[in-house]
């Protein structure tokens, strides 16, 4: 059986005739590999991720071929809306994979200073509602994942196709 991250991964990095990727919210090894290493080839490839180098929110883009976000949105980060309104005029094609849950899931976190806030996940229908009439291409992956997590595979159109 196929280890459904490593599926998903396979799906998002396929790639043909593409000169320059964005990578957000990659993780702190692979943003710090593919940046001191120039890449797949120099300037091809940038990794972003808040715990190597800073918000996609505070960075600003270049154009690219490709922008990816592999499990950032909708619940590691909420701010989707955000992300489609700054980014997506800079690329030709974006790819996202995008988790949710069918049934109601909630984590707690505690913010320094103590405060406790709790973020519901996001619903399939929140998803579909917030990518609007953007959304080109879309397959919900029906791999399974321990935790009940689903996964929405989306191809957006950037602003320079």
């Amino acid at each position: 059986m196929t280890d459904p991250k490593q599926e998903i991964f396979e799906i998002l990095y396929q790639f043909e005739g593409w000169e320059s990727l964005l990578n957000v919210g990659c993780g702190w090894d692979y943003a710090e590999k593919m940046n001191k290493s120039g890449g797949i080839e120099p300037g091809d490839y940038y990794g972003l991720d808040i715990l190597f180098n800073q918000d996609w929110c505070d960075f600003e883009p270049k154009d690219y071929d490709i922008i990816i976000a592999d499990d950032l949105f909708p619940n590691v980060d909420q701010r989707l809306e955000m992300f489609l309104e700054k980014y997506l005029p800079h690329c030709k094609e974006m790819r996202l994979s995008l988790t949710y849950f069918d049934k109601p899931k909630w984590y707690r976190a505690t913010r320094p200073g103590g405060e406790v806030i709790t973020m519901l996940a996001w619903t399939e229908y929140q998803i579909i509602i917030t990518l609007g009439d953007r959304l080109d291409c879309y397959r919900k992956y029906e791999g399974t994942f321990p935790n009940g997590r689903r996964v929405l595979l989306v191809w957006l159109k950037g602003g320079l196709a």
